[in-house]
């Protein structure tokens, strides 16, 4: 096992070792042979790691180069970018808005990276990945052959793609278009999406984020929010060991200073067992979970 442990790469601060850890830079590093099997971890924010360890390899992506977006076309109304897969969200927003382009506005509060954030089709304000994406290159770690996916073959959706359920593929980088605003007018919006999470979310404490998505209701635009039920089910500041429901907003959990991966799967699976005998709604997740235990 690494000497190193997960939990230091996962904003809610839970996590073991692996057999190997490798923080990746450069892409050479994966000429050679790793243990299996190989996960890729972004910024942690979305992901609960086991403290009792994993098994093969965890490929830390800490913005490997280009971090400086490179400008591939620009027209009168829009800009092309090439990012890298590890670009933090919020500096991309930063530089964005530095250069007067709209469409990163939402990554100013998320703590995830671009290749994270197409994975999860991550977004917030009324924004997301799929509003911008063109492409990935996306590197096969098993057969080390590199491919590029339009936007329509990620198929993003809400709070997913085509790359979610695949361990074992790292996003280089990605092409994206972002549209031509005043840097004031971005500015501003910045500043009242980066105001409302930390208002609204436990902006300060080590969690995962939201925990469940949203889910469609009866009529069309019509949304099932999971964070109501769970307050409507009597579940806010609901705790089980360190990991509790966040009195800020339900739908996230927040480690109060010892939580460990089981205290937080218990909760998890508590909330979800309770919404359902009160509201007769099964949540879904949005956060992935690894484990090896059998």
């Amino acid at each position: 096992m690494s000497s190193l442990s997960l939990r230091t790469f996962t904003t809610i601060k839970i996590g073991g070792s692996a057999e190997r850890i490798l923080k990746l830079k450069d892409l050479h590093e994966l000429q050679e042979p790793l243990p299996q099997p190989i996960r890729v971890l972004g910024n942690g924010s979305n992901i609960l790691i086991d403290d009792e360890g994993l098994k093969g390899t965890v490929i830390v992506v800490r913005d490997f180069p280009p971090s400086e977006p490179e400008i591939l076309e620009d027209t009168k109304e829009a800009v092309t970018l090439k990012v890298s897969g590890g670009n933090y969200l919020p500096t991309l927003c930063r530089w964005a808005s530095r250069h007067g382009l709209s469409g990163c506005e939402y990554m100013v509060g998320v703590p995830g990276t671009v290749g994270g954030a197409i994975v999860q089709n991550a977004g917030a304000n009324e924004q997301e990945m799929s509003q911008i994406l063109i492409s990935a290159d996306v590197l096969d770690l098993k057969t080390q052959k590199l491919k590029t996916y339009s936007a329509a073959e990620a198929k993003l959706t809400y709070r997913h793609s085509s790359f979610k359920e695949k361990e074992d593929q790292l996003i280089v980088s990605a092409k994206i278009r972002l549209q031509k605003k005043p840097t004031p007018q971005i500015e501003a919006q910045i500043s009242k999406n980066l105001a409302y999470r930390k208002e609204k979310t436990p902006y300060a404490m080590p969690s995962l984020g939201s925990i469940f998505t949203r889910l469609p209701g009866a009529n069309k635009d019509e949304w099932i929010y999971p964070g109501k039920l769970i307050e409507d089910a009597g579940l806010k500041d609901f705790q089980i060991g360190g990991a509790q429901v966040s009195k800020i907003h339900a739908n996230y959990i927040v480690n109060t200073g010892d939580a460990t991966f089981d205290d937080v799967l218990a909760l998890i699976e508590e909330v979800e067992k309770i919404v359902f005998e009160s509201s007769g709604v099964k949540l879904q997740r949005e956060i992935l979970i690894w484990s090896d235990r059998d």
